[in-house]
C-alpha cells in the first residue's frame, strides 16, 4: 500500500473516531436535556398548580368579602367586580365609574366616604394597579361605625356638661349678682339720671355676659347638630356681621371683611354656622384690645372645602396652647366660658368639617372654619 493511502486512512480512522466521542457526547447532552426538561415541565405543572390553587382561594376570599370590590380599566369603566359589589351597585359591568358611583350614592363626604340615599356609609379606598389594568376600588361599608363614634361623642358631650353644670354655676352667679345689684338701685331717689344710665349700661353688660353664657352652653350641648339647607356664604357672611355690629361699635377694633364670598355655597344650618363665626370674632375682639387693633374676615375656596377666616393683630397663641384651644373649659379669659371655640369645632365637625387655628406670637392669630363646598 503506497504512503499516500496509508495516511488518508488513518485520517479516515482518526474522523471516524472522532465522529464516534462526538456523537457519544452529543447522545449524553441529548440525555441531559431530556431530564432537565422533565425536570422543568414538572415544575412548571407544579407552579400552575400552586397558581391554580392560588387563584381559586382568592376567587372565594373575594366572593365571600363583605366589602365590595371592583376593577376599573384604564378608561375607568367597571370590568370586574365580586358579589358583594354585584348587590350594591347592581349590573353594572363596562359602564363608567362616575355614572355608577352618581346612580349609587346621593353625596360624598370628606375622606372618600360615600352615602347612599338609605343613609349607608361606605368608605371608599382606591388602589391604582398597571397602565394595562387601571384601578381597584374597596367599598367597605362603615355605618355602624359612624354611629358608634356618633354615640360616643354625644356620651362625651353628656359627660362634660356635668363638668359645665359645676363650673356655668360659678361663673353665672357673678354677673347675676352685679345685675341683681344695679337693679335694685335703680328704685333710689337721690341717682340722677347719669348714674341711672351707667347702671343700666353695667345691667345690661351682666345680662349680655349670661346670654352668652347659655348660648354656648346650649349649643355645645347640641354638639353642633343642624338642618342640612343650602346657604350662600354670602347671606351668612352679612348675617353675621349684623348680630355682631352691636358688639363691634362697643370695642375701639376696626373689623374688616373683604367681600370675597362670591357666589360660593354651603350646606348646613345658618344659625348654628353664624354662631361659630360669632365666637371666632369675640374671640378676636378679646385677645385684640387697643386702638390698633384690626380683624380682617375673608372667604377662601380650597378645591372641594371653604374656608371662613377671621384674622387678628393681637399677641398670638404659645405654641403649646394651641393643642388645647378647641378643648371644652379651657381659657385664658377670667370671664370666659372656655367653650366659644369648643362650639366652634361642634359645629365644624357636625357640618362634616373642621376647625383650625395658625398663630405666631407677637404678629396675630388666624382662626378658621372649613365646610365643604356645596354645588
Amino acid at each position: 500500500m503506497h504512503t499516500a493511502d496509508q495516511q488518508r486512512l488513518q485520517q479516515l480512522e482518526e474522523a471516524f473516531v472522532l465522529f464516534t466521542e462526538t456523537s457519544e457526547r452529543l447522545t449524553e447532552s441529548y440525555h441531559a436535556l431530556q431530564a432537565r426538561t422533565a425536570q422543568l415541565q414538572a415544575q412548571l405543572a407544579q407552579s400552575d398548580m400552586e397558581k391554580a390553587r392560588v387563584a381559586e382561594r382568592l376567587t372565594r376570599l373575594l366572593a365571600l368579602l363583605p366589602a365590595a370590590v371592583v376593577v376599573l380599566n384604564p378608561d375607568n369603566q367597571v370590568t370586574e367586580l365580586n358579589p358583594s359589589a354585584q348587590v350594591l351597585l347592581g349590573e353594572v359591568l363596562n359602564q363608567p365609574w362616575l355614572d355608577v358611583q352618581a346612580r349609587t350614592f346621593e353625596k360624598r363626604q370628606r375622606g372618600g366616604e360615600l352615602i347612599t340615599p338609605q343613609g349607608r356609609i361606605f368608605q371608599l379606598t382606591n388602589t391604582a394597579l398597571d397602565a394595562e389594568l387601571g384601578r381597584i376600588l374597596l367599598l367597605q361599608e362603615v355605618t355602624e361605625a359612624r354611629r358608634l363614634q356618633q354615640q360616643i361623642s354625644r356620651q362625651q358631650r353628656l359627660s362634660s356638661m356635668g363638668e359645665m353644670a359645676a363650673s356655668l354655676a360659678h361663673q353665672i352667679r357673678t354677673p347675676l349678682a352685679s345685675a341683681l345689684l344695679y337693679a335694685s338701685q335703680l328704685d333710689e331717689a337721690e341717682l340722677t339720671p347719669v348714674q341711672q344710665q351707667k347702671f343700666s349700661a353695667k345691667i345690661l353688660t351682666s345680662l349680655q355676659h349670661l346670654e352668652a353664657l347659655v348660648q354656648d352652653m346650649l349649643q355645645y350641648a347640641k354638639g353642633g347638630k343642624s338642618s342640612q339647607t343650602p346657604l350662600k356664604v354670602s347671606d351668612l357672611m352679612t348675617q353675621t356681621l349684623a348680630h355682631m355690629q352691636a358688639r363691634i361699635e362697643q370695642s375701639s377694633a376696626e373689623v374688616h371683611y373683604d367681600q370675597s364670598a362670591g357666589n360660593l355655597q354651603v350646606l348646613g344650618d345658618m344659625d348654628a354656622l353664624s354662631t361659630a363665626l360669632q365666637n371666632l370674632i369675640n374671640n378676636a375682639l378679646e385677645h385684640s384690645r387697643g386702638p390698633q387693633a384690626v380683624i380682617r374676615l375673608s372667604v377662601q375656596a380650597n378645591g372641594d372645602f371653604i374656608d371662613l377666616i377671621v384674622s387678628d393683630n393681637g399677641p398670638g397663641i404659645e405654641t403649646e396652647k394651641l393643642e388645647k384651644i378647641f378643648e371644652p373649659f379651657y381659657t385664658s379669659r377670667a370671664k370666659g366660658t372656655g367653650l366659644g371655640l369648643a362650639v366652634v369645632r361642634a359645629v365644624a365637625e357636625a357640618h362634616q368639617g373642621e376647625a383650625w387655628v395658625k398663630s405666631i406670637l407677637g404678629f396675630g392669630s388666624q382662626f378658621g372654619l372649613r365646610l365643604p363646598r356645596h354645588g
